[in-house]
Parts: C-alpha cells; sequence; structure tokens
C-alpha cells in the first residue's frame, strides 16, 4: 500500500475522545489499517464513546428538519394516511430509522384521523424503550415480519452510516484505509473483498485522483428491513447524488463533512466521538439495494416540492408569522428545500405513490 498522507491528531481533544483515540490506536496496532467504514463505525456508533452511542442528540451540532418545526412530520403523517386511502388499507405499521428521542414520530402520529396504528417502530442506538404505541429497538434481526402494511420512513439515516472511501489512480479503485504513525494518516490500497463484491455489483466510475465514499453499511440494513416490510412503501429524505453528478466532477475529493457546533470540520481525526461525520448518499447504489430486494422506485423529487405537493402549505396558513417564517427552511427553494431529496420506494403494491413523479 502507497502511505497517502499523514494528519496527527490534537493532543488537547478531551480525556473521552484521547480514551477511543487510543483504542483505535491499539486496534490499528494489532489488525493494521482501518477500512473508513470500521473508522467511522468506531468514531459514530462505539457503544461508549461513539457520536450516536445514545442516538442523536437533537439541536446540538446541527438540526434536521423535524427540529426546525413539527409541520414537517405532520405532513408526512397527512401523506402516510392520504397513501393508506388510495390503497385501501385502514391500518399500518410505521417503521422510522433513525428517529432519535422520538420527536418526528409523534409530529406523525399527531397527524392521524382515520388510520389505525399498529405500532411505531424506532430503530435508534441507546436503551429500548416503549411509549404508548412508539417502541425503540437497537436492531431488526430479533423482529419478526410484520404482517399487513408498512410504511417506513428514514429521514437523514444514511447519510449516518459508517461508510468506504475509495480513489481511482491509474484507472484503478484502490481503498483509502486509516493507519497510525504519530497520528492517525490515511494511505490507499487493493480493496477489501467486501468492497470488490459490492462494486461489482453496484458500480462506481471516478475520474484519475477522485475519491468517493461508498456505503457497503446499507446493504444489510437494506435486506432486514425488506424482510419485516412485506408490503408497503419507504420514503427517504437524504443528501444525495447520481452517478452523472460524479462524472460531472462534482465532490471531487469526496462529500463527507464533520460537524461540530453548527460549523464544518474537515479533520475527521479531531475530537474523537464528539463530532457528527456525514456523507452523501449515492442514490443510484441505493437504488440497486432496494430494487435487488423487491422494491419498486416511485420517483424521486426535492423535498420543497414533495413536501408542497403533501400539502404544507396548507398547515403554512394556520400558524403565526414568526412560526410560518421558520417553518418556510423546510420549502425554502435555495437551502434545506432543495439540497434535500425525497425518494419513494413501494413493494407489493398496485398503485403509484402519490406526489413523487414516477421514473420513466
Amino acid at each position: 500500500m502507497k502511505r497517502k498522507k499523514s494528519v496527527r491528531t490534537a493532543g488537547s481533544s478531551g480525556r473521552r475522545s484521547r480514551s477511543l483515540e487510543a483504542r483505535l490506536k491499539e486496534r490499528i496496532g494489532r489488525e493494521g489499517p482501518l477500512s473508513y467504514e470500521a473508522f467511522t463505525g468506531a468514531v459514530l456508533y462505539d457503544e461508549r464513546q461513539g457520536y450516536y452511542r445514545k442516538g442523536k442528540q437533537e439541536g446540538r451540532d446541527y438540526s434536521t428538519s423535524p427540529e426546525i418545526h413539527s409541520l414537517f412530520g405532520r405532513t408526512i403523517g397527512r401523506y402516510i394516511e392520504k397513501v393508506c386511502d388510495l390503497m385501501g388499507v385502514s391500518s399500518a405499521t410505521v417503521l422510522e430509522l433513525g428517529g432519535a428521542s422520538g420527536r418526528l414520530a409523534s409530529h406523525i402520529v399527531s397527524a392521524f384521523r382515520r388510520l389505525h396504528l399498529e405500532s411505531y417502530l424506532i430503530l435508534e442506538k441507546g436503551r429500548e424503550k416503549r411509549e404508548g404505541r412508539v417502541r425503540w429497538i437497537k436492531d431488526l434481526e430479533s423482529l419478526p415480519a410484520i404482517d399487513g402494511f408498512t410504511f417506513v420512513v428514514a429521514n437523514e439515516f444514511f447519510d449516518a452510516l459508517p461508510f468506504r472511501k475509495v480513489i481511482n489512480r491509474q484507472g484503478t479503485l484502490e481503498e483509502i484505509y486509516v493507519g497510525w504513525e504519530d497520528g492517525f494518516f490515511e494511505r490507499s490500497g487493493p480493496p477489501t473483498a467486501a468492497l470488490s463484491a459490492f462494486l461489482e455489483r453496484y458500480p462506481l466510475f471516478l475520474h484519475e485522483g477522485q475519491v468517493s465514499e461508498v456505503t457497503t453499511a446499507a446493504r444489510p440494513l437494506v435486506r432486514a428491513v425488506s424482510r419485516i416490510a412485506k408490503e408497503g412503501c419507504l420514503l427517504v429524505f437524504d443528501y444525495g447524488y447520481h452517478q452523472a453528478d460524479i462524472a460531472a466532477g462534482r465532490f471531487f475529493e469526496g462529500s463527507a463533512l464533520g460537524y461540530k457546533r453548527r460549523r464544518i470540520r474537515s479533520d475527521f481525526f479531531k475530537g474523537l466521538g464528539a463530532m457528527d461525520i456525514t456523507h452523501h448518499v449515492n442514490f443510484d447504489h441505493l437504488r440497486g439495494l432496494l430494487e435487488d430486494e423487491g422494491w419498486r422506485s416511485e420517483g424521486e423529487i426535492e423535498q420543497y416540492r414533495f413536501l408542497c405537493n403533501a400539502g404544507l402549505l396548507e398547515g403554512l396558513a394556520g400558524l403565526e408569522p414568526g412560526e410560518r417564517m421558520r417553518a418556510k427552511w423546510l420549502i425554502n427553494p435555495e437551502g434545506l428545500g432543495a439540497m434535500v431529496s425525497v425518494l419513494g420506494f413501494s413493494k407489493g403494491l398496485s398503485l403509484p405513490m402519490p406526489g413523487l413523479g414516477r421514473p420513466s
């Protein structure tokens, strides 16, 4: 492997960060350089010191749509009920991927008027618990297949998964690893067997020297969700791109970013466990993963267009002026409203999902 670059860690990153740093250093000493998936998996999801060890810490380092205004969740709730009405379904189970404190769940459920909610499941790190019909679960492996209609919601979930990094060197994709030598550094080399198998099924084409993330961690999650949800819909709200964007040179050095105290951080090796690390989702890969598990793509649209189609404007009319201004950030076409895309998928349904536009 060729050594790519070396970046020393800060010496004053705090006791908790040094402890995670020490354990990663020891692991590298035992196993050799780690894949970025292993590194970000530890930094984000380590049970003792990972950033998401207790689920998302709302409002700390960044805000998502449910935190901006409850109208986001209420609009999704009305949309779910509308879809169920169209399908002739009177009851459903909702599965939310990465639902944190349950804020979005409470907003969605509050919008139901006719729909009978069988249960609301939230997949999230932290302690498993139950509040009324809402149940938090740590994994999907022990969950049996759901009888009846299931509506899956994934709001900024896939961009928070651990990821691998690759680079095109002289026409060959090499994997980027994290090593240690008086500090963390990156080096590139042959891809692991797992990454090679993934890219054989879901190709990626990069320019010479271009870097990209590959979210192989999405594959087992998609399979688990697909095993549980035999019939229903999936809504994905996330930041992402397509192969055509990569071909045009977008994200030439990769899309991964760190967020801490509402500021973007580019050095992932500082403050381990105290900073969120996120990346844009390869929507072509995600679509391929879902279609391989029997899901049908129903379309892709900007968040602001989807929410307007789903009736958010009607909800705006009933808000006080100050609240209305805040809620409008959800549909700002020059900000969050256009930065986040909405992808719809269905499984076992005869009718299309409304508000998305079926792909040609």
